[in-house]
């Protein structure tokens, strides 16, 4: 098994109990530097694995599976975590790890604990109350769009496909245990607590 810590902005106070508990019971513990490291080292040893900053697509691709490769000898064996910062699935690394690991090794189950990311981050440190829509943006083509308070997710779906978006999952009361997860058609009605993911299939 392979998963994915979330470990937060940087304070170590708000890493959750959930990933702190994740990083004692893996085997192995892999992180992409030594910010990552630094946070995950009480509660366990972690292996750094070297992430450079460049944007030459064939030599990322070769590094993201030269790595994926690493993990997954160890993920095949028992519980293996890689922990990052932020939120281990936004803009994160451990999502190109995930899917390489998934092409080449679908035996492997992936699981993931969200953490405290840049967005919820910003908020308190800017002072910034976030009371209305908002773009979260790296500079590359706007490929997902998420409705919060999603309580007509067919009427919303149609009209995210009229704007190119075609893959729609639906998630009520998450990471609770009344959760409820819908993909593909979605229902005339839907709870107050949630939330809608439009994507464009690439």
């Amino acid at each position: 098994m392979l998963i994915g810590i979330s470990l937060g902005p940087g304070d170590p106070e708000l890493m959750t109990f959930k990933a702190a508990a994740a990083l004692k019971r893996c085997t192995k513990v892999f992180v992409p530097g030594e910010m990552a490291a630094e946070l995950a080292r009480p509660f366990s040893n972690p292996e750094i694995l070297e992430f450079p900053m460049i944007e030459d697509e064939a030599e990322l691709e070769r590094i993201w599976r030269l790595n994926a490769e690493t993990i997954a000898r160890h993920a095949a064996a028992g519980p293996a975590g890689f922990a990052c910062l932020g939120d281990v699935n936004t803009f994160s690394t451990f999502s190109h790890l995930k899917r390489v690991i998934r092409q080449n090794h679908p035996g492997i189950e992936i699981e993931s604990i969200p953490g405290v990311g840049v967005v919820p981050a910003l908020a308190s440190r800017f002072d910034a109350a976030l009371e209305k829509s908002f773009e979260v943006s790296d500079g590359s083509e706007v490929e997902s769009v998420i409705r919060i308070k999603a309580t007509r997710p067919r009427k919303l779906a149609e009209e995210l496909r009229q704007k190119g978006y075609d893959e729609f999952v639906l998630g009520t009361r998450l990471c609770t245990p009344e959760e409820k997860i819908i993909r593909g058609e979605m229902p005339e009605r839907s709870d107050y607590f949630s939330v809608l993911l439009a994507r464009r299939r690439k």
